[in-house]
């Protein structure tokens, strides 16, 4: 059984990243025989030489940075846990606030617990449908640039739509949150959808499944000093712990469920 050194083992990721774009996580862990914590500190080095991109699950080369899955994909990509948060984030509406959904798909999952009298104004398609049976719940779509991957509508308009609200809460998500440099997100327009989001709302919620921490995306969204709480799922996996206990130790609010 073949034992990879650090440096044979980076040749294979980038090796692999340019012919593939995208490399998974736990494919490299099986594939190489390691730690997943292992994997997790290669990709970071990586990143640090500009050699690649950390994305959710995994890592992608430098001109695919913006990439983003279809929303149908992410959806089901860790279900179990969006759903865990998802119950969690539905339960901080208040009767009669209004909110912010963006585009994302955990808080598209957030839809279906929502079971109060509320206005919601969103930037998402999917978020729309679904809602559209709820009769506690007014719906604003605003209107902008479609995005059709992700069913969403972005762009200059969108945001200065947004400049005409202010609200009580905003559940956002994004593709990747660091401890150092705050939230960031795979594309500039659902970036700066969120961050208009987060300039009209009292408070702002950042759901995150545990798989998206410790990592980074092509475009930063804002710091965590700037939001309300991050929700993420509880794990036992050590780089998880060693965020979670980063975020207490200087004190940026952090929910675990």
């Amino acid at each position: 059984m073949k034992t990879f050194t650090a440096e044979e083992r980076k040749k294979f990721i980038l090796d692999y990243v340019k012919e593939n774009e995208f490399v998974d996580i736990t494919y490299l862990k099986d594939t190489l025989m390691v730690s997943e914590m292992t994997i997790r500190r290669d990709l970071k080095k990586l990143e640090e030489d500009n050699s690649l991109v950390r994305v959710l699950g995994g890592a992608r080369s430098i001109p695919g940075g913006t990439y983003e899955d279809p929303v149908d994909k992410r959806v089901k990509f860790h279900a179990e846990e969006k759903d865990r948060i998802a119950r969690y984030a539905a339960s901080l509406v208040g009767e009669g606030e209004s909110i912010f959904m963006d585009a994302s798909s955990t808080v598209y999952a957030m839809a279906d617990y929502l079971e109060v009298h509320a206005t919601v104004i969103t930037n998402n398609i999917s978020i729309c449908m679904k809602l559209k049976d709820k009769e506690k719940i007014d719906v604003i779509l605003i209107g902008g640039s479609l995005r059709k991957s992700a069913m969403s509508l972005v762009g200059i308009e969108a945001v200065r739509m947004l400049d005409n609200y202010y609200v009580d809460k905003a559940f956002l998500s994004s593709k990747s949150v660091d401890e150092k440099h705050g939230i960031s997100d795979a594309t500039r327009d659902e970036a700066e959808v969120k961050k208009a989001m987060i300039k009209a709302s009292e408070e702002v919620y950042f759901l995150m499944d545990h798989h998206k921490l410790a990592s980074r995306a092509f475009y930063k969204v804002c710091d965590l000093e700037e939001i309300t709480e991050l929700i993420v799922d509880a794990s036992e996996e050590e780089y998880v712990t060693e965020f979670t206990e980063e975020c207490r130790k200087n004190n940026k609010h952090i929910h675990c469920v």
